[in-house]
């Protein structure tokens, strides 16, 4: 009996021990999984972004269509062509330039994200954010357009034809051998640390000088970029003659260059040490035949800084110095003046078309709107290979301008009769 109690207890405080010890576990167990979610909960909140699902490709499919099949006047402010410009120009880049489209990424959008980056100089993480594309994605398809413009380039960067009207055909009728102007411009580039010394110019800027040639049109015909800032435009000229892709220039030719260039066969300057600028001729008359050659080749000649402007103003990453390495930085300043070109055989009416210059050929000599002078003949070559000073061309010069200011001074005499 005594044994029989005796176990009983054993038992009663053996099932006591085991569920003090089920209580100690349970208990650990619920500390632990409440730390956890406690843990999982505070995870949440500070990592996870909780924005409510959204459809990427429509809205990208939206934001495409408001700009190249929008409104006119929204495709021609963010990528500088009009509606059927920029589909001929994916037409042409495909065809010509061998641009393909990817498994998810049209030539169209494509197109316009290169168009953007120019127009605007924007950064690949705003193409990013605006068309929901990954920064490679849009660095890859940047690339390949702009591969694909540098092949089309022998298709816009040559010598064409042109016809004048009105008040353009005014100013070239006294250089009828002319095919053009040059200039140099300075366009703002990033370069590393130790190229920075060659490539500071004059101002002080870190640029590179820029060779462009074009017609009275406003349409560039030669292009030269890669040269540092710190490069003469004399020096940069001389190289476009001697390269392998060369600057041609007819026989019997020549182009209009400022007083920075020597005066020789197939470059014909102005009078040094005479007023030539156009704003220095406000409120004035030419009053001998230097002063009235500097006029008129001014007022021509003008048509390179035309140019210029409406580049400058058209692609605003010519403005500012970029992101990319100098050798792409190159390569898009060869792309913005191929796709000018581009857009001046659109016959697009756009502001930028609409720079103004003085007219001042109208208040010095508008008697003279309809008379015409005879064709300038040389004695050069085939082709300029150097520039030279030659007895020729300054007493060639000299001739054509004494002729110009003798008839000028004729035409005076017959209407103040």
């Amino acid at each position: 009996m005594d044994i029989s109690i005796a176990n009983t207890s054993i038992k009663r405080k053996r099932n006591e021990e085991e569920m003090q010890e089920l209580e100690e576990t349970t208990l650990i167990v619920v500390s632990v999984v409440t730390t956890l979610l406690g843990v999982m909960a505070w995870y949440h909140d500070k990592y996870f972004v909780k924005e409510p699902t959204r459809n990427w490709e429509l809205e990208r499919r939206n934001f495409l269509n408001r700009l190249y099949r929008g409104t006119e006047i929204d495709c021609m402010e963010q990528l500088r062509v009009s509606k059927g410009a920029f589909f001929k120009l994916c037409r042409i880049l495909e065809e010509k330039g061998k641009l393909v489209k990817t498994r998810n990424v049209p030539t169209t959008e494509a197109v316009a994200m290169f168009l953007h980056i120019l127009a605007h100089n924007l950064k690949y993480r705003v193409i990013h954010f605006n068309y929901f594309r990954s920064k490679e994605t849009v660095s890859r398809q940047f690339n390949n357009v702009l591969r694909a413009v540098m092949k089309v380039s022998r298709d816009y960067l040559k010598f064409h034809d042109y016809n004048l009207d009105g008040l353009e055909a005014n100013k070239w009728k006294w250089f009828e051998n002319s095919i053009g102007a040059l200039d140099g411009t300075h366009i703002p580039v990033t370069v590393a640390a130790e190229d920075r010394p060659r490539y500071r110019n004059r101002k002080g800027d870190i640029s590179t000088n820029v060779l462009g040639v074009c017609g009275p049109d406003l349409r560039f015909i030669y292009v030269l970029p890669g040269w540092e800032g710190s490069a003469g435009d004399s020096r940069v000229l001389r190289d476009a003659l001697r390269r392998q892709n060369c600057l041609r220039i007819p026989n019997g030719k020549y182009f209009l260059v400022d007083a920075g260039y020597t005066n020789g066969p197939g470059f014909l300057a102005p009078y040094r040490g005479t007023r030539y600028h156009l704003k220095e001729w406000v409120g004035n008359t030419p009053q001998n035949y230097k002063e009235l050659f500097n006029l008129r080749h001014s007022s021509a000649r003008n048509v390179i800084e035309r140019s210029f402007g409406i580049l400058k103003k058209r692609w605003s990453i010519l403005r500012t110095p970029s992101f990319f390495d100098i050798k792409t930085q190159i390569r898009i300043i060869n792309a913005c003046f191929i796709l000018h070109n581009f857009i001046i055989d659109e016959k697009q009416s756009d502001q930028y078309l609409e720079a103004q210059d003085l007219d001042l050929l109208s208040i010095v000599d508008e008697e003279l709107t309809n008379q015409q002078t005879e064709r300038g003949t040389t004695n050069g070559v085939d082709e300029v290979a150097s520039v030279q000073v030659t007895e020729e061309w300054t007493t060639f010069r000299d001739t054509y301008a004494m002729k110009m200011f003798a008839e000028y001074q004729e035409r005076r005499n017959i209407s103040y009769a």
